[in-house]
Parts: C-alpha cells; sequence; structure tokens
C-alpha cells in the first residue's frame, strides 16, 4: 500500500479523504466465512488500536463475505471499547458496513452486554 496505513499488506485500506482505514476481514481471514475465536477477535482489536493510536483514524470493519461472528469475537473487537472508552468513543472511532442481520444482531448484543458491564463496574 502506497497510503499511510501499512499495517499489513492485505486487508488494509486507507481513505485519506474520508480519513478512514477499512479493514477487509475477508482479506485478512479469505479461508473463513466465519469468525468464531476471540482470539481472531483480540487480533482485529490490535490492527484497530494501532490505526486509531498512530493515525488517529476511524476504523471501517468491512464484513463483506463474512457469514457469522460470534460474541466472543464481537466482544474482542467492540466490545472491550464500550467497557473502556463508552459507546461514544466507539460510535465515533468504528463503524461496520457489509455486515448481515447475524453479525449486527451479535454484535449489537455485545455493545448491551458491555454498556451493562461498563455501569455495573463504575457503580461499584
Amino acid at each position: 500500500m502506497k497510503s499511510g496505513v501499512e499495517i499489513t499488506e492485505q486487508g488494509i485500506r486507507n481513505d485519506e479523504i474520508q480519513g478512514e482505514a477499512v479493514i477487509k476481514l475477508k482479506e485478512l481471514f479469505p479461508d473463513c466465512r466465519s469468525l468464531t475465536l476471540r482470539e481472531t477477535g483480540f487480533k482485529i482489536r490490535e490492527i484497530i488500536n494501532q490505526i486509531l493510536l498512530k493515525y488517529n483514524q476511524k476504523v471501517v470493519l468491512d464484513f463483506e463475505g463474512i457469514e457469522i461472528i460470534t460474541q466472543g469475537f464481537g466482544d474482542e473487537i467492540v466490545g472491550v471499547f464500550v467497557r473502556k472508552n463508552g459507546l461514544d468513543f466507539v460510535k465515533n472511532k468504528i463503524k461496520v458496513i457489509n455486515a448481515n442481520n447475524f453479525i449486527r444482531g451479535t454484535l449489537n448484543w455485545v455493545v448491551s452486554y458491555s454498556k451493562k458491564m461498563a455501569q455495573n463496574n463504575s457503580s461499584s
């Protein structure tokens, strides 16, 4: 890649005009139609963190070609951010595209659960 975000040769595209870095999950995991491991989500979260810290760009998670994710994977890519930084941070810094209803439902559940966990931890 010739642009500012060069985290990996495959799967990350930088859109300098929009100020976004697109993570194409299918290109990172070409043999997968489902992302089920928490460890895989952790790897994606590390990429997201690197983009946010180094380039301060919005991260776009492109789920094209992915059919299923687990709650554990979803927790690693959005839930951890909700608990650490709040829902507004996630809304402003992470965008999901090309996700089917199952993936959106799973991510919505993770966000809802993480909000409750964050609220419980702050009131303790």
